[in-house]
């Protein structure tokens, strides 16, 4: 077993982070991919991780202290129990987070599943020689048609990973049909954003369904239609989506005739910064809108630029909305904190004479587990806005 040794200071690893960052080693001849003990300055064993210098995240904490070890048999365990609690907690719709990587024990490990299918991204190189004991423990507790790894992904290139896409087990169904909260989906694994699906939301899309009724709604940055169309399904008098994705506005108007929604919903193929900027010149005249936009950014120096964003789409959002009706927005940039999300909603709402009051502030699903010592593992926060 390779040793790795941190430098003195108060590391946040020292405090149950699962991170440890490049800077915070002494230099190390551990070759990467490997699993290594990590010890403090002063010789004390904190545990066992996976191993790369490559990353500025050079090591990814398994185990803790020195009575277990990284192993086949672990990991094989782990997946069974991150899907045992996911049964505990009632999570059993059509698709799901199966595994969620830190926060389930099996750091650069991400696992979904839609129906019959398994979808994998794998973002560590100390993972690989596991692989065959995760794709075995999936296999066994969820009886899949296929696993498919999903990696043509950055991330990976980053760790020293091919970035390829292939068939880990069985066979690949896809597109295929999920239903969540009453609404038929088809969802792409091979050509989709994510892992074809933002489940991170599925909650909080379950939360328009109660208040979409009667209702005329616009989503912007719907991509396959997700929050429309739940809106559609239980009651909206009419809904307009809005998305650059050429290719997910064209699943999208799949997805309504689906439904059987067609005669009221549009999705409309534009950026929607253009389509708010345009519709927000005119009368409020939207009962709900909803704002569910990409991240924005994924490190700190660039967060005034994310902030600037925030606002433009806040403010444009909360001018088409009537007095008396309701905006829902969202902000996934880990690097944007819920505090400077609150206070830039304010501020776009003084700025467009609008009167605010959240009425509820949401997060992530809870397949998505949020780890206390690692506030990275909670990037997703939801605002439902009465607006007059």
């Amino acid at each position: 077993m390779e040793v790795v040794t941190l430098k003195r200071g108060a590391h946040r690893v020292l405090k149950g982070s699962p991170w440890v960052y490049r800077t915070e080693l002494e230099p190390s001849d551990a070759q990467a991919g490997a699993i290594v003990t990590v010890r403090t300055a002063d010789g004390k064993i904190l545990g066992q991780g996976l191993y790369n210098p490559r990353s500025m995240i050079a090591v990814r904490m398994v185990v803790w202290g020195e009575r277990e070890t990284v192993t086949s048999d672990l990991f094989y365990q782990r997946v069974g129990d991150a899907i045992r609690w996911r049964k505990r907690m009632g999570i059993v719709q059509d698709a799901y987070r199966v595994i969620y990587s830190e926060a389930d024990q099996i750091p650069g490990l991400i696992v979904d599943k839609y129906g019959p299918m398994l979808v994998v991204q794998i973002t560590s190189l100390g993972l690989v020689p596991f692989v065959g004991a995760i794709v075995q423990a999936l296999e066994e507790n969820l009886k899949p048609l296929g696993i498919y790894e999903q990696g043509d992904l950055s991330a990976r290139e980053r760790e020293g990973l091919p970035r390829t896409n292939r068939m880990l087990w069985g066979q690949l169904v896809s597109p295929l049909e999920i239903q969540e909260h009453g609404v038929r989906l088809q969802v792409d694994l091979v050509d989709g954003q994510k892992t074809g699906h933002f489940l991170d939301q599925f909650a909080n899309r379950g939360r328009i369904a109660d208040l979409a009724a009667n209702c005329r709604v616009f989503d912007a940055f719907c991509h396959t239609g997700g929050f429309g169309l739940v809106a559609a399904v239980h009651g909206a008098r009419s809904v307009v989506g809005i998305d650059i994705d050429a290719k997910a506005i064209s699943t999208a108007r799949d997805n309504a005739a689906r439904n059987d929604v067609t005669d009221r919903v549009q999705f409309v193929n534009e950026n929607a910064f253009d389509w708010l900027r345009r519709e927000s010149s005119g009368q409020a005249h939207y009962d709900l809108g909803i704002l569910d936009p990409p991240a924005f950014t994924k490190s700190k120096d660039a967060v005034a630029q994310a902030l600037r964003g925030y606002k433009e789409i806040n403010l444009r959002g909360l001018k088409l909305i009537r007095s008396g009706g309701l905006l829902v927005t969202s902000s996934c940039s880990y690097h944007v904190s819920e505090a400077a999300f609150i206070e830039i909603v304010q501020a776009a709402a003084h700025d467009a004479h609008r009167f605010v009051r959240i009425l509820e502030v949401r997060g992530q699903a809870p397949d998505h587990p949020v780890l206390p010592a690692l506030p990275e593992s909670r990037y997703l926060k939801w605002l439902l806005l009465a607006v007059t």
